[in-house]
């Protein structure tokens, strides 16, 4: 049976949930998440990038320069980020050994944009490479806690064939 791959913003909840943020990860997750040195460059694009945009929607600059700096640091930061995955996978291959070899992983981070995030290019473009299907972005979740655990079990259960 392979890895079936979500994605979803931190805050998930589920049995499945994987934080690969380089702020909160830990264990076998840190081999996934990006390093400061990628990821402080990349930050500090989006503030500038949020700044300008208020700029301009403040009709204070005639331009909106948002997403231009935004586009120029998602062109760096993605083949840096797959390099920086090709040699984890390099250095870490138990870690990966043991993520293909689950049945369901939702990965999480803070990013409020999921096609600009490694969450993404992770499950979507890695993963699948290694004999993982990726089946998209979670919607946010709605009820209780309990609620959102049974689910996720449910979804777990049902893709290992026993439900």
């Amino acid at each position: 049976m392979s890895l079936t791959v979500y994605t979803a913003r931190i805050g998930y909840v589920g049995l499945d949930a994987l934080d690969i943020t380089r702020k909160s990860a830990t264990g076998d997750a840190l081999a996934f998440a990006p390093s400061w040195a990628i990821l402080s460059p990349a930050l500090d694009a989006r503030r500038r990038a949020t700044e300008a945009s208020k700029l301009f929607w403040s009709s204070l600059a005639d331009d909106d320069e948002g997403p231009a700096i935004e586009a120029e640091a998602w062109a760096i930061y993605v083949p840096a980020y797959l390099a920086e995955m090709r040699a984890s996978y390099r250095a870490h291959r138990p870690a990966w050994e043991r993520l293909l070899g689950e049945v369901l992983v939702t990965l999480t981070c803070y990013c409020t944009d999921p096609e600009r995030c490694h969450r993404t290019l992770l499950a979507r473009d890695i993963l699948p490479k290694l004999g993982a299907t990726y089946a998209g972005e979670r919607a946010p979740q709605r009820g209780t806690k309990a609620d959102k655990l049974l689910g996720s079990v449910d979804e777990e259960l049902r893709l290992a064939g026993i439900r």
